[in-house]
């Protein structure tokens, strides 16, 4: 084995998504380790984006994040606390998060190769931009040297477990750098935090240009030998609204009990040739008989799908991009639900609704549409 990285390949499935919400996320990789751990599943290797969370490791403190709960609300950024090491970091839109979940039993059993691979592999991806980067003694990830001081371009938290890993890497192409002031990132208080796009201005990459390098480096160093991968499936949901007495009023219905027994608005699964717009209309038909104008939210997320709880076989995990959209539709409009969907609907106001949604997804998309309409 070289000092960077391993050389012994292992078969790995690489899956990389757009956006997933953060707690998705943890639920996302806590699946594929229980996978790769007790059913011998491939390694896996996921690149994704989150929205804005401020992430405290196993030793991070409160004190870490200098906002309050009531400003970080209002700014849209959630606080989870994880099992990963380190202190508190933040991840954000512009930034690539990698994890890494791979079984290091069998000759691989060396944590030091698998950081150091993963250190590398953004190394190398800076490289590929011009951007000179490098470790820096007693501090993870990777760092530039500006005029500034020394600063952050990459970010490395592990978890190991009976030698599966977890969490991993976040490397910053074009991230709200402001975000990294309301906190102590990785506990330095005298360094700071750097992206491509702060030290290229308008000569960085996308997040896809950078995404592409990472990924063929990630591979390289961590010597994975890709296997096929089933891509997600895809689906829609269109959170119905109608113009209350008292303001915006959202539609929430009760999934019958083989469902799932949880309150949503209008979702449902994308069939062959159907564009996200044409899924939207149809199930809007089919679950509630209404008709309505349709708006895109400039929202979709992966999830992945646990088959526990919607009655899906065992089988290889399964994931799901949900494209969000809202639908206006008249105040005097007839409710009529499909029985096999769902049992009853209420009209609510925005803020019932969140309380009554269980996934983040769902919140997420309330999110926008209340952003939308300034409400």
């Amino acid at each position: 084995m070289s000092e960077t990285g391993f050389t012994l390949p292992r078969p790995a499935q690489l899956r990389r998504f757009g956006m997933v919400l953060y707690p998705a996320g943890l639920r996302m990789q806590q699946a594929l380790a229980r996978e790769v751990g007790e059913k011998d599943l491939p390694d896996q290797l996921i690149i994704l984006e989150h929205d804005p969370v401020f992430t405290l490791g196993r030793n991070a403190t409160p004190a870490d994040i200098h906002m309050s709960e009531d400003f970080l609300a209002t700014q849209g950024v959630s606080v989870h606390r994880t099992d990963r090491g380190g202190e508190v970091t933040y991840h954000g839109p512009g930034q690539i998060v990698a994890y890494p979940i791979c079984n290091l039993r069998g000759g691989r059993e060396d944590v030091g190769r698998l950081v150091r691979g993963l250190e590398e592999a953004m190394i190398r991806t800076a490289a590929d931009f011009g951007v000179v980067a490098d470790r820096l003694p007693g501090a993870p990830g990777i760092w530039v040297d500006t005029p500034r001081g020394p600063e952050k371009l990459g970010a490395i938290g592990l978890h190991l477990s009976r030698w599966i890993s977890t969490h991993g890497i976040a490397f910053n192409v074009r991230p709200n750098l402001d975000h990294f002031r309301w906190i102590t990132p990785c506990g330095f208080t005298d360094k700071g935090v750097c992206s491509l796009a702060s030290l290229l201005g308008d000569g960085a990459p996308t997040w896809e240009e950078a995404a592409d390098f990472l990924q063929g480096h990630l591979i390289h160093y961590l010597a994975l030998d890709l296997q096929p991968v089933r891509p997600p499936t895809r689906s829609v949901s269109a959170l119905t609204w109608r113009r209350g007495v008292a303001g915006p009023e959202i539609l929430m219905m009760l999934r019958v009990p083989e469902h799932g027994f949880w309150w949503q608005s209008v979702t449902g699964m994308m069939e062959p040739g159907e564009t996200p717009e044409e899924t939207a209309h149809r199930e809007l038909q089919e679950e509630t008989g209404l008709r309505g104008s349709l708006r895109s939210l400039d929202f979709a997320h992966t999830f992945w799908v646990d088959p526990a709880i919607l009655g899906f076989p065992e089988g290889e995990p399964r994931f799901n991009t949900e494209i969000c959209f809202a639908m206006e539709v008249s105040r005097d409009a007839e409710v009529v639900l499909a029985p096999d969907e769902h049992t009853e609907y209420l009209w609510c106001s925005l803020d019932e609704a969140h309380e009554r949604m269980r996934w983040e997804g769902s919140k997420a998309a309330l999110a926008r549409l209340r952003r939308v309409l300034g409400a």
